[in-house]
């Protein structure tokens, strides 16, 4: 069962992108913090490594916060917990919105992440499916278009590290 199953329809937003590597490749790139910090994030923030930690396991936290390249003192922490783990299928978790004082509150946003494997003109992809909600209707384009951005971002990184594999 979904995290999402009890967030109304029309305050989930999904997202789906194509990365040419097999599923447990690109769960990798979520769970490895080295490796989450080279893709994570909207156009224009970065995710220092050091600030991430992640422990993916039901009940585990999953801690990071995302930096604007443009304005480094601006910062956005991400404060979750997993509710569901399934290497290399599934990741599902638990976000504290962050109050005025940056802190988690009890504001709290669900996110489901699918790893789907395709096959793509005879290439292994994995079509990664992000949901979250509840989210308000006007913030819906921003979510989308950040993670499109991240998802693009995700496909190129994956590619590069296979490419630095199958050189070596």
């Amino acid at each position: 069962m979904s995290i999402l199953t009890t967030v109304p329809t029309k305050q989930i937003v999904s997202v789906s992108g194509d990365v040419p590597a097999p599923p447990q490749d690109v769960f990798g790139a979520f769970v490895d913090p080295l490796r989450l910090a080279g893709w994570y994030g909207p156009e224009g923030w970065i995710v220092p490594a050091h600030t991430i930690s992640i422990d993916p396991r039901p009940g585990g936290t999953f801690r990071l916060a995302m930096v604007n390249h443009a304005q480094p003192g601006q910062a956005v922490p991400l404060y979750s917990t997993f509710v569901s783990v399934v290497d290399g299928e599934l990741l599902e978790h638990r976000e504290s919105l962050p109050g005025p004082d940056g802190e988690a509150s009890d504001a709290t946003v669900l996110h489901r992440i699918e790893f789907l494997p395709r096959e793509i003109d005879g290439t292994e992809v994995t079509r990664v499916v992000v949901s979250q909600g509840p989210l308000p209707r006007e913030v819906h384009a921003t979510v989308v278009d950040g993670w499109r951005s991240a998802l693009d971002e995700l496909a190129n990184a994956v590619a590069s590290e296979r490419k630095v594999r199958t050189a070596n």
